[in-house]
């Protein structure tokens, strides 16, 4: 079985891991990014139904809105930011941000979880919340008078309620965040390790706990892309500049350090900076070893023969935010309490009352909800041969048997 070798900087021991398949750790992260959406959607129509309880135990906790829609797979974007190579690189070589996209694909008026997740825990509550108000229109629809409070509401049509119990649904917004923060939270963390779980083509290995490391695994794909190795080479040279702008496609071609058309180039080393092994020169080249970080996933032979591994990590970071994240989202994701009014229409022989919807918005939390917790991110990044992983300190933990 095809494996990768970690050596630790303090114990110099080796770690053996099997390589997982691209495919694979494009599904580990589906279900992570699935797992963040149902935290995410679960815990805004969680607070909502408690707000508007309940009216809204009625209509979304008897019925399942969920709308169906199915996670995307992520794009597996080779991530490269500036700590993984030395300062004096900074400019030359292309960065890109994490891109796990932890967000819904698509925000809407539907739940994308069933009711039970959102609804559990929901007991109905018949504190009174508002007065309705009311006003009177002539049969031409004009306006006589009203009997209304000064709760502002987001129908202009609708009269205000005489009263309306602010505090309460701050309190009941407050409490939902609170379920979040403990039942939703610990469920999450539960996802996440079900997504994490080795399976026959994923091989994950351990660096410490997933709250102070993170969870590796080397990947390898099936699909060879030399044309985009060629484009990194003349990128490299470009980029790098000088004698690399000649040497470049050479070196990565050959892909060994004593040849004697690149041997020259040790000239460049960076002074004092150490490898995994503690080697006070790196392997090779050290500019164009650090820039195979933006290569493209490749087979195991390819990848092999350029002296580079495409690794797959997920780590626990802490988060603290407001959720939806995504500007363009927050507008789909208020916290309004649905309360009405009555419009009366002075026609003969019967006045007619037209109920009205007088929807308030809790303003307070017009930025988003507030999540104090974990997000397991996730990403691609490369290695060279006798290179620091990125991401992880301690040493692995486990071993995987050779075959």
């Amino acid at each position: 079985m095809p494996h990768a070798k970690f050596i630790t900087v303090d114990s110099k021991e080796t770690t053996k891991v099997p390589y997982s398949l691209d495919t694979e750790t494009v599904r580990v992260g589906k279900d992570l990014r699935a797992a963040w959406q149902r935290l995410e959607d679960r815990s805004y129509w969680h607070a909502l139904v408690k707000l508007n309880n309940p009216a809204m135990i009625a209509s979304h906790c008897t019925i399942d809105w969920k709308s169906g829609d199915e996670t995307l797979n992520p794009d597996l974007t080779i991530n490269v930011q500036k700590g993984m190579y030395p300062k004096e690189l900074d400019g030359k070589i292309p960065t890109q941000e994490v891109n796990d996209k932890l967000r819904m694909d698509k925000y809407s008026i539907l739940p994308f979880v069933p009711n039970d997740d959102y609804c559990s825990g929901v007991d109905p509550d018949f504190t009174v919340m508002f007065i309705p108000g009311t006003c009177v229109y002539t049969p031409e629809m004009q306006k006589l008078f009203c009997i209304e409070g000064e709760q502002e509401t987001l129908n202009p049509l609708a009269p205000r309620p005489i009263d309306f119990n602010y505090q309460e649904a701050l309190k009941r917004i407050a409490d939902a965040i609170k379920d979040t923060e403990t039942d939703y939270l610990k469920e999450y963390n539960t996802d996440v390790l079900k997504a994490l779980k080795p399976t026959a083509k994923f091989y994950p290995t351990l660096w410490d706990n997933m709250f102070t490391g993170s969870v590796i695994a080397p990947t390898t794909t099936l699909k060879p892309d030399l044309a985009s190795l060629l484009k990194s080479a003349k990128e490299a040279g470009k980029n790098l500049g000088g004698v690399f702008k000649s040497t470049a496609p050479i070196y990565y071609a050959q892909g060994v350090a004593s040849n004697s058309l690149t041997e020259p180039l040790r000239v460049h080393i960076l002074p004092r900076r150490n490898d995994v092994l503690g080697v006070p020169n790196p392997p090779g080249v050290w500019p164009l070893e650090e820039y195979k970080r933006t290569f493209k996933i490749q087979p195991l032979p390819v990848a092999d023969r350029f002296g580079y591994t495409t690794l797959f990590r997920a780590w626990m970071q802490p988060t603290v935010t407001l959720l939806p994240e995504p500007l363009s989202a927050k507008p789909l994701r208020q916290m309004i309490y649905m309360a009405g009014g009555v419009n009366v229409i002075l026609t003969l022989p019967v006045p007619i009352p037209v109920p009205v919807p007088a929807p308030i918005l809790i303003k307070e939390f017009a930025a988003g909800l507030p999540y104090v917790g974990v997000k397991a991110r996730f990403t691609w990044e490369n290695a060279a041969e006798g290179y620091e992983v990125p991401g992880v300190n301690g040493k692995p933990i486990i071993d995987y048997p050779i075959q």
